[in-house]
């Protein structure tokens, strides 16, 4: 009798070794996937847009000109956008890189989005779109009727 409790001791502690090795991983990686999503930052105060890299642990600061108006502002993964009245800027947390990119007031935004690794709007006449990876904006002309 004292051979079978031993057995199974044994074959209960086997069942909890076995489902610690399949869950533990699970759950590092998720809290890892949540790390990785906690990279930017960005806050508004007057005259003045506050980019953080949670990487690079620094602080980048772009001035807003007199009268510009914040019309979107994201932040997700990676990435801090935001689209002014008189233009856009892109915030890569993973090269410490905020780039600006003059938008033309009669581009009306249509979209904004920030998600992980990028940052993209629209207007009536382009799309445009951030990459934290080359800490740049890339910008494609729409197609319109009658040109």
């Amino acid at each position: 009798m004292r051979r079978m409790e031993w057995w199974d001791r044994r074959r209960v502690g086997l069942v909890v070794l076995s489902l610690l090795i399949l869950v533990v991983p699970l759950v590092s990686s998720a809290a890892s996937d949540e790390e990785t999503l906690r990279n930017a930052a960005l806050v508004l105060i007057p005259r003045e847009i506050l980019f953080f890299s949670a990487q690079a642990g620094q602080w980048t600061a772009v001035r807003l000109e007199a009268g510009e108006r914040i019309l979107q502002r994201g932040v997700d993964g990676n990435v801090a956008a935001a689209v002014t009245s008189q233009r856009a800027v892109g915030f890569s947390a993973a090269l410490n890189v905020a780039q600006e990119l003059r938008v033309s007031q009669e581009e009306t935004l249509e979209s904004f989005k920030v998600e992980g690794n990028i940052a993209t709007f629209v207007t009536r006449r382009r799309a445009y779109g951030f990459s934290a990876f080359t800490g740049t904006w890339a910008v494609i002309d729409r197609f319109q009727l009658g040109k």
